[in-house]
């Protein structure tokens, strides 16, 4: 019986984890003005393996404060923000979309996390993130380091006519 019960809450906890890995509203409005002005209090916060708060955080930690901080619950990792949200091409990036990057050792899976805080005209872009080395900072997309890891960029600000596209 011990087993039985154990297997179904078993599930019930999985089930819940993916909701949870959907909690991305399809019409999640934020002011990406405020959401940028809130990243930016935490400049300089300390890198934190496995950090969630304000003490230091990990990339992912990161973003998911600042969007928790807006009634946006994301993933607790970098890969599972990912798998989360709706893909966006180079061609068509916004300032609060999250940008994504190989890990270290396997460049080709996600490993990191960003939020966009500008975009160029010539689609190049900066990011807000937590660096293992100088904490939370600012990066440029053309930093060689990132360039060659880049995977691709989801969005989660979804408003007006955008929130009712799949």
């Amino acid at each position: 019986m011990k087993k039985y019960l154990f297997a179904f809450l078993t599930m019930l906890l999985l089930q819940g984890n993916i909701m949870c890995a959907q909690s991305v509203a399809p019409d999640t409005c934020i002011n990406v003005d405020t959401l940028i002005a809130e990243s930016m209090k935490y400049l300089g916060t300390p890198y934190r393996w496995s950090g969630k708060t304000p003490k230091g955080f990990d990339c992912a930690g990161f973003t998911r404060y600042i969007y928790g901080k807006f009634g946006v619950m994301l993933a607790p990792s970098a890969g599972g923000q990912y798998k989360m949200c709706r893909r966006v091409g180079n061609d068509s990036l916004r300032v609060g979309d999250l940008v994504f990057y190989g890990g270290r050792k396997h460049s080709k899976i996600v490993g990191h996390v960003g939020i966009i805080t500008e975009v160029n005209e010539d689609g190049s872009f900066r990011f807000i993130h937590s660096a293992t080395t100088t904490g939370i900072c600012i990066t440029s997309s053309k930093a060689p380091y990132y360039l060659k890891r880049y995977i691709g960029a989801c969005r989660i600000i979804r408003c007006g006519e955008e929130a009712s596209k799949p």
